[in-house]
């Protein structure tokens, strides 16, 4: 109806996105485990299932998040920090470059690995993780403190704590020590482009910034070990 206020999002939307999360990506993860899909399809599947599930709260149940412009004010803050990370995979491939036994995939699938971290990955965590979680908790979550004049609201923690607990998925693949250390960098990320997200309300760039920091992480050090291996 003209005039009706739109549906907020309070914390049990979190709640049930995040259990309807799990419920579609460990069958994923237990397809990958058993060997009975590739990597690369199961990270495609799973982050689509995520896009599925914050879109279908934003169109169908009309309870929305803050998408953003491509005004430019809004993304220069995402900019920045796109650049940071990238910053930050050159300067890690510089102090422990990769090694020279590095085994790559083949062509197709590691052009579909580097599409995937460019172009699918930030969209969809994005969307999920700070459009609809942490948008439903700061709906009900009024605690916050301030850092330097930063607010850090209490559902902005809360949902960067979800999103690093999310990569314990990727003991599927990986042992205890790596997913711990990937676990513990998304609770730190999380915070950062929660915090950014919560200032500039822009998806967008978030997006943008995660695509980034995903594909350099990746790229950077690939492109390192083919110019030192030639």
């Amino acid at each position: 109806m003209a005039g009706e206020r739109p549906l907020r999002l309070r914390w049990p939307d979190a709640v049930v996105a995040y259990v309807l999360v799990l419920a579609g990506t460990f069958p994923i993860v237990a397809a990958l485990h058993n060997r009975a899909i590739p990597a690369v399809l199961a990270n495609y599947l799973a982050h689509a299932w995520l896009a599925l599930i914050a879109l279908t709260w934003y169109f169908f149940l009309g309870r929305h998040f803050p998408i953003g412009t491509v005004n430019d004010r809004q993304l220069r803050p995402w900019y920045l920090l796109a650049v940071g990370l990238v910053a930050v995979s050159a300067i890690e491939t510089l102090v422990s470059p990769p090694g020279a036994g590095l085994r790559l995939p083949p062509a197709p699938t590691l052009l579909a690995q580097l599409v995937f971290l460019a172009f699918v990955v930030g969209p969809t965590e994005e969307l999920l993780f700070r459009g609809l979680i942490q948008t439903a908790l700061n709906g009900s979550i009024t605690a916050e403190v301030r850092l330097r004049g930063w607010p850090v609201r209490g559902g902005t923690v809360v949902g960067a704590l979800i999103f690093g607990s999310f990569h314990f998925v990727n003991l599927a693949y990986q042992p205890l020590a790596a997913t711990l250390q990937q676990a513990a960098a998304a609770v730190i990320l999380g915070l950062l482009f929660g915090v950014l997200y919560d200032r500039t309300r822009n998806l967008i760039g978030a997006s943008l910034a995660h695509g980034a920091g995903d594909f350099s992480a990746t790229a950077i050090p690939l492109l390192a070990y083919v110019l030192t291996s030639r």
